[in-house]
């Protein structure tokens, strides 16, 4: 191949035994090295995985042709990256929805993944840690090794190891996420947010845990879930949300609000008597921009409503919130950043 000595023949071997999980310790560690070297490696390396991933079901044989591929792919989203910030404008981004299929065999690592390596045991021993991240503007639909469909919001992040679907089910949540767990009385699914764990066999949930909240928010829509927590265990019935108070470790269980727990999902962002600060965070995250409320008094401010991202810009989101008698503030845009004041 003619590309830059850092994509040579040797290092594409290198990645080529760690996607059929061969590879041996030591040049697992040369493998990390290399990635570690800089950004365009970490970015080459990603782009090598996703086609090994999209083509997983179909070939394995080629990997030349795969390698060219990903090669190609990797120039053509470098100045796609360049012409997107000297033409930077504020638009709504979700409906660059990533679906993902990943297989037993093939653990997997998207785009936005970090890898942790040891060299401290033997590397059937070792774990490995697979993340994937959904950014602001954006989010992610994918399917686990075990067949859960799991869908990411904007700026939430997941996590597991390679022992997923065979030792545990076992994930890390931060953000929020949609999930539809499939039935394993041998593995129970748990997710992990903070210090509370919400176990399932088969159902369908929506956990939301952003750093800024003061509450978990557990909502089942099928099914049934535990939620534990350092002070007991609470178990939900379809139907039910869970708050968990995260300063007092205090669990409530309520029954309002399920039914547009998962509304995001379909793009909608739905309101239910949020102050005025919620809201400027759930409209950051989804239109990746910076809001900024000048006065005190508006950020406690209550707005009831909702919005279908596709249909709204943030534009028309704050014309119609600054139209109700309610808010009667005025902001200013000025690329991606927004002030509100009165």
């Amino acid at each position: 191949m003619k590309h830059d000595n850092r994509h040579n023949e040797q290092i594409n071997n290198l990645i080529l035994s760690f996607l059929n999980r061969t590879i041996t310790l030591p040049d697992l560690k040369r493998l990390k090295d290399w990635i570690d070297e800089n950004e365009e490696n970490k970015a080459y390396f990603s782009e090598i995985q996703q086609v090994w991933l999209i083509s997983s079901l179909r070939e394995k044989k080629d990997f030349d042709r795969l390698k060219e591929r990903a090669f190609l792919k990797f120039k053509k989203r470098i100045a796609q990256e360049k012409r997107q910030k000297e033409h930077t404008r504020i638009r709504p981004l979700w409906h660059r929805v990533v679906y993902i299929a990943a297989s037993l065999v093939i653990a997997f690592v998207a785009g936005m993944s970090t890898i942790y390596f040891s060299d401290h045991h033997q590397l059937s021993q070792q774990p490995l840690a697979y993340s994937l991240e959904s950014p602001r503007g954006s989010k992610l639909k994918l399917t686990l090794p075990d067949g859960t469909c799991v869908w990411l919001n904007a700026d939430s992040k997941l996590s597991y190891d390679n022992k997923f679907g065979v030792d545990n089910r076992d994930i890390k949540l931060e953000g929020e996420g949609y999930f539809e767990v499939n039935k394993n009385k041998e593995l129970p699914f748990h997710v992990t947010s903070d210090d509370i764990k919400v176990e399932v066999l088969g159902t369908k949930f929506n956990v939301r845990n952003y750093p800024e909240d003061t509450l978990i928010k557990v909502a089942l829509m099928e099914g049934s879930v535990a939620l534990l927590n350092p002070q007991g265990k609470t178990t939900l019935k379809p139907g039910q949300i869970a708050h968990y108070d995260k300063r007092n470790k205090i669990t409530h269980v309520k029954t309002d609000g399920v039914k547009n727990a998962n509304a995001w999902i379909n793009g909608l962002l739905y309101f239910d008597e949020e102050n005025m600060e919620t809201i400027a965070r759930a409209l950051e995250r989804a239109f990746d921009v910076d809001i900024s409320i000048k006065d005190d008094t508006l950020k406690k401010m209550i707005f009831y409503g909702d919005f279908v991202i596709e249909s709204n810009n943030i534009n028309e989101i704050m014309n119609i919130m600054a139209a109700t008698n309610k808010f009667n503030y005025h902001y200013k845009i000025s690329k991606n950043e927004i002030e509100i004041f009165q």
